[in-house]
């Protein structure tokens, strides 16, 4: 979910409930490499989560630049593809 200062056009690490035309629900956390590498270096000198030694998040999609119309692409792929099926979790009706 956007932030209160994330921009369509510069977003770079989103959470997103998708609601898909199958009637499904799935959940994707959206970022960017240039944003992982960031966040490492953050908990690297904060001492946070294994000292920046690695990074885990599921339902991960890396995305080549920032912005929402990169993240839709890649959702657009997934679901061409059908990889989403099996990259992202489906959430069940009493998921929020």
């Amino acid at each position: 979910m956007a932030g209160e200062d994330d921009e369509p056009e510069t977003a770079d690490n989103i959470d997103a409930h998708l609601y898909l035309a199958d009637g499904t629900r799935r959940y994707a956390t959206f970022m960017t490499t240039d944003e992982i590498a960031r966040l490492l270096q953050r908990w690297a000198g904060a001492g946070e989560v294994g000292g920046g030694r690695y990074f885990s998040c599921s339902d991960l999609v890396i995305i080549p630049r920032p912005g929402v119309e990169a993240m839709v692409a890649a959702l657009g792929e997934m679901i061409r593809s059908s990889d989403v099926d099996v990259m992202l979790s489906k959430l069940e009706d009493s998921t929020i």
